[in-house]
């Protein structure tokens, strides 16, 4: 049986977006931009990021950042 996803720490994520934001905001093509701006809006909301958008943001975070 598959092992049962579950949510990334909310802070382990804010530390993704701060990092892409401080250290790769200049390198993000437009796309890149909106994700990371309609995902900084959703976790200042309180709402929790989806499986997919958290495999997402953990992609644009290895490729940008150091």
């Amino acid at each position: 049986m598959a092992e049962m996803w579950k949510p990334k720490d909310p802070k382990l994520l804010r530390s993704w977006l701060d990092a892409i934001i401080d250290e790769a905001s200049d390198e993000l093509n437009d796309w890149e931009k909106n994700f990371i701006d309609n995902m900084e809006r959703t976790m200042n909301e309180g709402w929790t990021l989806s499986r997919s958008q958290e495999e997402k943001l953990e992609q644009i975070y290895a490729r940008k950042t150091s």
